[in-house]
Protein backbone atom coordinates (compact mmCIF):
# COMPACT_ATOMS: atom_id res chain seq x y z
CA UNK A 1 0.00 0.00 0.00
CA UNK A 2 1.35 3.55 -0.93
CA UNK A 3 2.14 5.83 1.50
CA UNK A 4 2.35 8.85 -1.08
CA UNK A 5 0.38 11.85 0.35
CA UNK A 6 -0.08 15.42 -1.02
CA UNK A 7 1.06 18.27 1.49
CA UNK A 8 1.88 22.13 1.68
CA UNK A 9 5.76 22.81 1.69
CA UNK A 10 5.93 25.52 4.63
CA UNK A 11 4.17 27.78 6.74
CA UNK A 12 2.32 31.04 4.60
CA UNK A 13 0.59 33.75 5.95
CA UNK A 14 -1.66 36.13 3.83
CA UNK A 15 -3.54 38.96 4.34
CA UNK A 16 -6.51 40.93 2.69
CA UNK A 17 -9.60 43.13 3.16
CA UNK A 18 -12.86 42.73 2.11
CA UNK A 19 -15.84 45.35 2.36
CA UNK A 20 -14.07 46.99 5.63
CA UNK A 21 -13.10 43.29 7.28
CA UNK A 22 -9.95 42.18 7.77
CA UNK A 23 -8.84 38.74 6.87
CA UNK A 24 -5.26 36.78 8.06
CA UNK A 25 -5.00 33.47 6.29
CA UNK A 26 -2.16 31.25 7.89
CA UNK A 27 -1.30 27.81 6.60
CA UNK A 28 0.96 25.21 8.45
CA UNK A 29 2.17 21.42 7.64
CA UNK A 30 1.46 19.38 10.96
CA UNK A 31 2.21 16.29 12.10
CA UNK A 32 -0.03 15.05 14.90
CA UNK A 33 -3.30 16.16 16.49
CA UNK A 34 -0.94 17.93 19.78
CA UNK A 35 0.66 20.18 16.82
CA UNK A 36 -2.58 21.17 15.28
CA UNK A 37 -4.14 22.51 18.57
CA UNK A 38 -0.85 24.25 19.20
CA UNK A 39 -1.36 25.89 15.75
CA UNK A 40 -4.61 26.80 16.75
CA UNK A 41 -4.04 27.97 20.40
CA UNK A 42 -0.73 30.19 18.32
CA UNK A 43 -2.96 31.69 16.38
CA UNK A 44 -5.34 33.07 18.70
CA UNK A 45 -2.71 34.12 21.11
CA UNK A 46 -1.07 36.24 17.87
CA UNK A 47 -4.22 37.68 17.50
CA UNK A 48 -6.28 37.75 20.80
CA UNK A 49 -8.51 40.61 19.93
CA UNK A 50 -9.60 39.29 16.31
CA UNK A 51 -13.37 38.84 15.89
CA UNK A 52 -13.35 35.15 14.91
CA UNK A 53 -10.32 32.68 15.11
CA UNK A 54 -11.70 29.99 12.01
CA UNK A 55 -9.70 26.72 11.22
CA UNK A 56 -9.65 23.42 9.75
CA UNK A 57 -7.05 20.67 9.42
CA UNK A 58 -6.62 16.99 8.21
CA UNK A 59 -4.26 14.45 9.33
CA UNK A 60 -3.52 11.04 7.35
CA UNK A 61 -1.13 9.44 9.76
CA UNK A 62 -1.65 7.16 11.82
CA UNK A 63 -5.20 7.40 10.89
CA UNK A 64 -7.59 9.88 8.91
CA UNK A 65 -8.68 13.00 11.47
CA UNK A 66 -9.84 16.12 10.31
CA UNK A 67 -11.66 18.52 12.75
CA UNK A 68 -12.92 22.40 11.53
CA UNK A 69 -14.89 25.24 13.30
CA UNK A 70 -16.45 28.47 12.55
CA UNK A 71 -15.98 29.93 15.85
CA UNK A 72 -19.13 32.51 15.64
CA UNK A 73 -19.79 32.97 12.03
CA UNK A 74 -23.06 30.92 10.87
CA UNK A 75 -22.73 27.70 10.63
CA UNK A 76 -21.04 26.52 7.34
CA UNK A 77 -20.55 29.73 6.15
CA UNK A 78 -16.10 29.79 7.35
CA UNK A 79 -14.85 26.75 8.54
CA UNK A 80 -16.76 23.88 6.18
CA UNK A 81 -15.00 26.33 3.18
CA UNK A 82 -12.14 26.43 4.95
CA UNK A 83 -11.66 22.70 4.99
CA UNK A 84 -12.92 22.02 1.11
CA UNK A 85 -9.37 23.66 0.37
CA UNK A 86 -7.69 20.89 1.82
CA UNK A 87 -10.39 18.31 0.60
CA UNK A 88 -10.44 20.17 -3.17
CA UNK A 89 -6.43 19.82 -2.91
CA UNK A 90 -6.21 16.42 -1.34
CA UNK A 91 -4.00 17.73 1.13
CA UNK A 92 -3.13 16.26 4.28
CA UNK A 93 -0.69 16.51 7.39
CA UNK A 94 -1.92 20.51 6.79
CA UNK A 95 -3.78 23.17 8.80
CA UNK A 96 -5.05 26.12 8.06
CA UNK A 97 -6.56 28.98 10.43
CA UNK A 98 -8.17 32.17 8.99
CA UNK A 99 -8.45 35.12 11.20
CA UNK A 100 -10.88 37.79 10.89
CA UNK A 101 -11.20 41.40 12.22
CA UNK A 102 -14.60 42.69 11.48
CA UNK A 103 -14.91 45.97 9.76
CA UNK A 104 -18.63 46.88 10.29
CA UNK A 105 -20.08 45.96 6.86
CA UNK A 106 -21.83 42.50 6.88
CA UNK A 107 -20.34 40.50 4.06
CA UNK A 108 -23.55 37.60 3.90
CA UNK A 109 -23.45 34.12 3.95
CA UNK A 110 -22.09 34.01 0.03
CA UNK A 111 -19.63 36.27 0.78
CA UNK A 112 -18.49 34.65 4.32
CA UNK A 113 -17.67 31.88 2.04
CA UNK A 114 -16.21 33.43 -0.70
CA UNK A 115 -13.55 35.22 1.51
CA UNK A 116 -12.81 32.44 3.84
CA UNK A 117 -12.23 30.11 0.66
CA UNK A 118 -10.07 33.13 -0.83
CA UNK A 119 -8.02 33.94 2.63
CA UNK A 120 -7.93 29.66 2.47
CA UNK A 121 -6.67 29.26 -1.10
CA UNK A 122 -4.41 32.02 -1.00
CA UNK A 123 -2.50 30.85 2.05
CA UNK A 124 -2.82 27.35 0.71
CA UNK A 125 -0.58 28.76 -2.63
CA UNK A 126 1.94 30.57 -0.78
CA UNK A 127 2.10 27.10 1.34
CA UNK A 128 3.54 25.51 -1.87
CA UNK A 129 1.47 22.25 -2.17
CA UNK A 130 3.80 19.41 -2.65
CA UNK A 131 3.46 15.62 -2.73
CA UNK A 132 5.93 13.23 -0.34
CA UNK A 133 6.73 10.37 -2.52
CA UNK A 134 8.14 7.13 -0.99
CA UNK A 135 11.32 5.61 -1.53
CA UNK A 136 13.28 2.89 -1.09
CA UNK A 137 17.03 3.63 0.54
CA UNK A 138 19.55 1.14 -1.34
CA UNK A 139 23.19 1.38 0.16
CA UNK A 140 25.53 0.24 -2.77
CA UNK A 141 28.99 -0.77 -2.86
CA UNK A 142 31.33 -1.71 -5.84
CA UNK A 143 34.81 -0.70 -6.81
CA UNK A 144 35.91 2.84 -8.53
CA UNK A 145 35.16 2.09 -12.31
CA UNK A 146 31.76 0.22 -11.82
CA UNK A 147 31.12 3.25 -9.12
CA UNK A 148 31.85 6.10 -11.66
CA UNK A 149 29.39 4.46 -14.55
CA UNK A 150 26.38 3.00 -12.17
CA UNK A 151 26.22 6.57 -11.08
CA UNK A 152 26.52 8.24 -14.06
CA UNK A 153 23.57 6.47 -15.43
CA UNK A 154 21.54 6.58 -12.31
CA UNK A 155 21.76 10.66 -12.79
CA UNK A 156 20.96 10.08 -16.17
CA UNK A 157 17.60 8.24 -15.35
CA UNK A 158 17.14 10.70 -12.48
CA UNK A 159 17.69 8.93 -9.72
CA UNK A 160 18.31 10.66 -6.02
CA UNK A 161 22.01 9.73 -4.83
CA UNK A 162 24.13 10.85 -1.96
CA UNK A 163 27.52 11.85 -2.18
CA UNK A 164 29.80 8.76 -2.32
CA UNK A 165 32.33 7.48 0.27
CA UNK A 166 35.50 6.60 -1.15
CA UNK A 167 37.34 3.95 0.87
CA UNK A 168 38.82 0.79 -0.43
CA UNK A 169 35.61 0.68 -2.49
CA UNK A 170 32.78 3.30 -3.22
CA UNK A 171 29.55 3.56 -0.95
CA UNK A 172 26.86 5.62 -1.52
CA UNK A 173 23.02 5.18 -1.12
CA UNK A 174 20.10 5.72 -4.04
CA UNK A 175 16.17 6.55 -3.37
CA UNK A 176 14.21 4.22 -5.44
CA UNK A 177 10.25 4.18 -6.13
CA UNK A 178 9.14 0.83 -5.11
CA UNK A 179 7.37 0.36 -8.58
CA UNK A 180 11.18 0.58 -10.13
CA UNK A 181 13.05 -1.78 -7.28
CA UNK A 182 13.24 -4.76 -9.88
CA UNK A 183 14.10 -2.37 -12.52
CA UNK A 184 17.09 -1.10 -10.57
CA UNK A 185 18.25 -4.18 -9.75
CA UNK A 186 18.66 -5.51 -13.19
CA UNK A 187 20.29 -1.78 -14.25
CA UNK A 188 22.83 -2.55 -11.75
CA UNK A 189 23.47 -5.83 -12.47
CA UNK A 190 23.69 -4.97 -16.23
CA UNK A 191 26.01 -2.28 -15.53
CA UNK A 192 28.36 -3.91 -13.73
CA UNK A 193 27.95 -7.62 -14.75
CA UNK A 194 26.63 -8.20 -11.44
CA UNK A 195 29.52 -7.02 -9.99
CA UNK A 196 28.32 -4.84 -6.92
CA UNK A 197 26.89 -4.94 -3.92
CA UNK A 198 23.52 -3.85 -2.87
CA UNK A 199 21.53 -3.54 0.26
CA UNK A 200 17.36 -2.91 0.43
CA UNK A 201 17.13 -0.05 2.95
CA UNK A 202 14.38 1.74 4.74
CA UNK A 203 11.55 3.13 3.24
CA UNK A 204 11.72 7.20 3.18
CA UNK A 205 9.36 10.20 1.66
CA UNK A 206 10.98 12.73 -0.75
CA UNK A 207 8.73 15.78 -1.79
CA UNK A 208 7.97 16.09 -5.18
CA UNK A 209 6.18 19.51 -6.47
CA UNK A 210 3.11 19.49 -7.88
CA UNK A 211 2.74 21.01 -11.26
Amino acid sequence: MSSDYQSIKQYAEIEFEEKKSRFIGIAKPLENPVQAEEFIAEQRSRFPDATHHVYAWVLNKPQHLQRYSDDGEPQGTAGLPVLDVLQKQNLVQAGIVVIRYYGGVKLGTGGLVRAYSKAASLAVEMAEPIIWLTHRIYNLRCDYSNAERVRFQLNQLKYNQTEPEYTVDVNWKVAVRPENEEKFITILKDLTSDNIDYKRGELQLFPSSIK
